[in-house]
């Protein structure tokens, strides 16, 4: 019934029939209610629990069964995703034979998943799509948005990284092309797409996909030569970057979606189906949305299924994505569309049966369901953030005697919901140890998917005096000591807590086990060196922890350490990131400050330029220009002049 296995010693009485020993492999229902009550002839001594599939200690013994749970309600959307998904790997077979037979049903598929946020928008398309891709040969890649971070291209450059590293890696465990003498896939696709056209371009706009596409680009971050560290900064910075071609707007676009078109081509090519998903469209740039347009009328990329989701109440009229979406129906495209909206009832019942492992047919089961409908309109996470609020506050409990989960339904009932999600999952975290709860303030500034290192790097470079004073005063926690008491208790605590705060630094094994805790909780998914939060609204939840005067300035510390630890190449990757953290405290910076402030604007501009999306770039310069200000004729001629021709033109 659960994610979490029993391990369970029980030490009997003498005389009592043996039933030590520890076996991670015994369900819970091998302990009777009727041998639980017979304290008589068993004692319960000690109980162990193994957290085997999140390989952490837990302090409760039974946790709710919400990962990895069925769709319920969806079954109609995932019917019409699974039949695309039969479509596409049937489509390389047909395409093969009619060859030469092009028709206008030959452009690529596209899939638009909307509704509110909450809804399960992604949970469908991986149910439907992403478990079986794999299953009928197919290779399913997705990138997401982030709310915080406006990096161009950054979803469609993840997926492309996702699926550059299955190429490379996974791929290559399985089989070789048959058709290519045995060789392995990548070498085919690196061969094929050097032979026809120049890489420069991809290297810099998708640069995750560097090993497939071969040999390593030069950083444009430290010289390369003696001769060039003898100059000034714009040696270091922009000398090297004005050594790549520049090119015309139109024609800069041109060829970023040629190079894009034709890699895509050649890698569907040697794939059986290929599906692209890119996450939280509201939040795109418009580079990527023109990408997406151009990918999707493409009629020469074979066996490609583009889908994308979005939250519908924040794509008005004159949204981006909603011109292009009319842009694109007006030239014929078929645009498959699916709204996801909030469950009924009938649907709520069996999630929260799923969530508890009882029978959806149990009325104490029918009672608390249709109750926690009422409380939140039936939207599938926050039915999920409920659950698990009963739960942290012991409103839902387990008995062993029985064996399932008991409640009181008044109690139930009188709980106070508020509207915002995030306050649910803000109360959650506070529960967690401090540690836990400054690592997840880091990370919420990092985006919706960061590394553990940097996490870590940034943990290390900053005190612990600076975290308490970016923390808000309401959320500090020790040991859990305000978590176990009552509200009017933790809040009378709220002022000393800080002085109780050690002033240690953190080690490797604490910064360990706190990723372990929001791993366990459900907060984090972990994936070796790379992390994601299981959704954006438990990555603005931890946002929240940090106090509203404090943000931005503890952006911008973010944003100076990674400058100053990054490698070279490492941060040349980063460049977006860590140039948006830094301009969060522009206006609290000294002049030195300020002029590498607008030296890092200046790359990021020239970069975006490089990769065909000019409102952002129009955005860094601008952003340089104001970091130096009048002064910058006289204190940084040469970048202030480049600040000022690359936005004009």
């Amino acid at each position: 019934y659960y994610d979490y296995r029993l391990s369970v010693r029980l030490l009997q009485l003498p005389g009592s029939m043996s039933m030590s020993g520890t076996n991670t492999t015994h369900r819970s229902s091998s302990i009777s209610s009727s041998s639980a009550g017979e304290s008589s002839t068993q004692h319960l001594a000690e109980i162990v629990v193994t957290a085997a599939q999140h390989n952490q200690k837990s302090s409760n013994i039974v946790q709710l069964r919400i990962s990895n749970m069925q769709l319920h309600g969806r079954d109609d959307d995932i019917k019409l995703l699974r039949g695309k998904l039969r479509e596409l790997a049937k489509k390389k077979d047909v395409d093969a034979a009619e060859e030469n037979n092009k028709h206008e049903d030959t452009i690529n598929n596209l899939i638009l998943v909307s509704g509110t946020c909450g809804t399960g928008k992604s949970a469908l398309i991986q149910k439907g799509l992403g478990n079986d891709a794999t299953k009928i040969g197919c290779t399913f890649t997705s990138g997401k948005f982030d709310a915080k971070l406006k990096c161009p291209l950054s979803a469609f450059s993840d997926a492309m990284t996702n699926l550059a590293r299955y190429i490379t890696v996974e791929h290559e465990k399985k089989k070789k092309s048959p058709s290519g003498g045995g060789l392995p896939i990548a070498t085919l696709i690196r061969d094929q797409i050097q032979n026809e056209f120049d890489v420069e371009q991809l290297r810099r706009v998708l640069p995750g996909c560097a090993e497939l596409l071969g040999a390593r680009r030069s950083s444009l971050f430290g010289p390369s030569s003696e001769a060039e560290a003898a100059v000034p900064h714009r040696s270091a910075s922009v000398s090297k970057l004005d050594s790549l071609k520049r090119h015309s707007g139109k024609e800069s676009i041109s060829r970023v979606h040629y190079a894009i078109r034709r890699l895509l081509k050649v890698i569907c090519s040697y794939l059986k189906g290929v599906v692209l998903f890119i996450d939280d469209l509201q939040w795109s740039d418009i580079a990527t949305l023109e990408l997406l347009k151009c990918i999707v009328l493409d009629r020469e990329i074979p066996s490609l299924l583009i889908v994308g989701a979005y939250r519908e109440d924040e794509v008005p009229d004159h949204h981006p994505l909603a011109y292009h979406i009319r842009d694109m129906e007006q030239m014929n495209v078929s645009i498959s569309q699916i709204k996801v909206g909030n469950l009924g009832v009938d649907n709520v019942i069996p999630l929260v049966a799923e969530a508890l492992g009882m029978d959806d047919n149990d009325n104490k089961v029918k009672s608390l369901a249709e109750t926690i409908h009422r409380k939140t309109e039936g939207n599938p996470f926050f039915v999920l953030m409920f659950l698990i609020s009963l739960y942290d506050e012991k409103l839902i409990q387990y008995n062993f005697g029985a064996m399932k989960w008991t409640w009181d339904d008044d109690a139930v009932n009188s709980k106070i919901v508020t509207e915002n999600v995030v306050s649910v999952l803000v109360n959650k975290m506070s529960r967690l140890q401090e540690e836990t709860q400054r690592m997840l303030m880091v990370a919420s500034c990092l985006g919706a998917t960061f590394r553990k290192s940097a996490v870590v790097e940034v943990m290390k470079n900053i005190s612990r005096v600076e975290m308490r004073d970016s923390m808000r005063a309401s959320m500090i926690s020790v040991s859990g000591t305000a978590a176990t008491m009552g509200s009017s208790s933790a809040s009378l605590l709220s002022s000393d807590l800080s002085n109780a705060c050690t002033d240690q630094d953190g080690s490797d094994s604490s910064y360990a086990s706190s990723i372990e805790e929001f791993e366990g909780e459900g907060l984090c998914e972990v994936d070796n060196e790379e992390c994601r939060f299981m959704h954006d609204q438990i990555q603005s939840a931890a946002f929240e922890l940090i106090s509203p005067e404090q943000r931005d300035s503890f952006r911008g510390r973010i944003g100076s350490i990674l400058l100053r630890t990054l490698p070279p190449e490492e941060l040349e990757t980063s460049l977006f990131e860590v140039v948006d953290l830094l301009n969060c405290a522009a206006s609290n910076a000294t002049d030195e400050e300020r002029d590498e402030l607008a030296r890092m604007n200046l790359k990021a501009g020239i970069k975006a330029s490089e990769n065909a999306a000019f409102d952002t770039a129009k955005v860094y310069f601008k952003a340089g220009r104001e970091a130096l200000g009048s002064r910058g004729w006289e204190g940084d001629y040469s970048t202030m002049l480049d600040l000022c021709s690359d936005g004009a033109n």
